[in-house]
């Protein structure tokens, strides 16, 4: 059951706040399972652009290369939110950017080597993995099928902003953890985990933002685990009702419908975020 919290704002109070609103990507605004953003939230994300007062971004745990599946809206974003939060662009300007630490990937390298894991690296200008077999295979479904390079050292020649885990091996992914306190593991829907740090998460990015965007209204949109902390931190918090994560539904102010029923547009009709939605007097 798809629950809607509505809250009426006034018309004309909305127009005068300054909104940035976030979205997350997969499974928030383009629908994995049919490989397409849908009519509605196409529609929802245009109008948003239009709208004044209101700037767009988006928050993500891909990277800049990884962004092909929604190539044709990125216009619309102002911001960037990239890697879970380690990179944020303005625009093609990068104004944030936190790597990891070449010493930590060695030691990661050779325990998921231990674990007979697979581990991806992501640089801003590309991608490797330490070895392929069909695990990655699997997860780079999520990216389209996208066939990383195999270049083990590809961290010595790169900076390193994020970092996939091939698993879905509860057991191995929890001992990978236990070792290595500093970091965060974030499952994917399928096929894998990012490894993050700690303090490395979309909140933050974010944050850095709300910084050159001040005295501004928060939306954040997510369905994921990486979404947590900016859902949390928003003035509107909303969570994809398709999201399989428990804490982020209670974390959130509203949950919103499963993205296959493509009714977020109608959401934010309801919450007042925008003023119409498919009426013919406004192309």
């Amino acid at each position: 059951m798809v629950v809607i919290n509505v809250i009426c704002y006034n018309v004309t109070e909305v127009k005068r706040i300054k909104t940035v609103i976030f979205f997350d990507v997969d499974n928030t605004i383009y629908a994995n399972q049919l490989n397409q953003v849908l009519p509605g939230t196409r529609q929802l994300l245009q109008t948003l652009s239009k709208t004044e007062g209101v700037i767009l971004g988006l928050a993500t745990g891909r990277g800049p290369n990884n962004l092909g599946i929604i190539q044709d809206l990125l216009d619309l974003f102002t911001y960037r939110v990239l890697f879970n939060g380690a990179v944020v662009f303005e625009g093609d300007r990068l104004i944030h950017a936190k790597t990891i630490n070449k010493v930590d990937i060695d030691l990661i390298l050779k325990e998921v080597t231990a674990l007979d894991l697979n581990l991806g690296m992501v640089s801003l200008d590309g991608d490797a993995v330490n070895r392929y077999d069909a695990r990655v295979a699997e997860g780079m479904e999520v990216m389209r099928g996208r066939i990383p390079p195999v270049d083990p050292l590809f961290y010595h020649h790169h900076d390193i902003y994020a970092m996939w885990v091939f698993s879905e091996d509860q057991v191995k992914l929890n001992t990978l953890h236990a070792h290595f306190p500093t970091f965060r593991i974030y499952p994917w829907h399928k096929g894998g985990a990012d490894l993050t740090y700690l303090e490395t998460n979309k909140s933050e990015g974010i944050k850095k933002v709300l910084e050159r965007v001040q005295d501004a209204r928060l939306v954040c949109v997510g369905d994921g685990a990486n979404d947590i902390q900016m859902v949390k931190m928003a003035d509107i918090g909303i969570a994809m009702g398709n999201s399989r994560f428990s804490d982020l539904k209670k974390t959130a102010d509203h949950v919103g419908p499963h993205i296959l029923e493509d009714r977020l547009n109608q959401l934010f009709e309801n919450l007042g975020l925008i003023t119409y939605v498919g009426d013919p007097e406004h192309p």
